[in-house]
C-alpha cells in the first residue's frame, strides 16, 4: 500500500468495539483488537519512508474504574473494567512501546460516546 502513494498520516479507528460484547465473545476482542493494532504500526515501520503520522481510537472506557470526575489525562488507567477495556489500554502501552523504540508519530484519541444523548444502541 506505501509502495502506491507516500502517507503523511493513518487515522485508525479499527477494533471490535463493544463494552457488553466483549463479555459473552472474549476472544474475537482478543483475535483482533491487538494483534490488529501490532499489524499497523509492523507494516507502517518496516513499508512505509517516510514514516507517517498515526492517530488512533482508544476509548473514554479507558478510565475503568477511576470515581473522579470530569476525568483527566492524568487520572489513573490501570483499572480496566471490561476486557474491551484491558485490549484498549493494550493499545496505549504498545502504541508508547513503538513511539519510543521506532520513534512513530502515534496520537491516541480517548472518544467517549458518539451515539449523542441516547448513549450507545442496544
Amino acid at each position: 500500500m506505501f509502495e502506491v502513494a507516500p502517507f503523511s498520516h493513518i487515522l485508525y479507528l479499527a477494533a471490535q468495539a463493544d463494552v457488553r460484547y466483549a463479555t459473552s465473545n472474549p476472544q474475537s476482542y482478543m483475535a483482533s483488537n491487538v494483534p490488529g493494532f501490532v499489524s499497523l504500526f509492523e507494516v507502517t515501520t518496516k513499508h512505509a519512508d517516510p514514516q507517517p503520522a498515526i492517530v488512533w481510537a482508544s476509548s473514554s472506557s479507558a478510565y475503568g474504574l477511576n470515581n473522579e470526575a470530569p476525568f483527566s489525562e492524568r487520572h489513573r488507567t490501570d483499572r480496566p473494567a471490561s476486557l474491551y477495556v484491558a485490549t484498549k489500554k493494550a493499545g496505549e502501552a504498545i502504541a508508547h512501546t513503538y513511539n519510543y523504540i521506532s520513534d512513530l508519530s502515534i496520537s491516541g484519541l480517548r472518544f467517549f460516546t458518539i451515539y449523542g444523548p441516547w448513549g450507545c444502541p442496544t
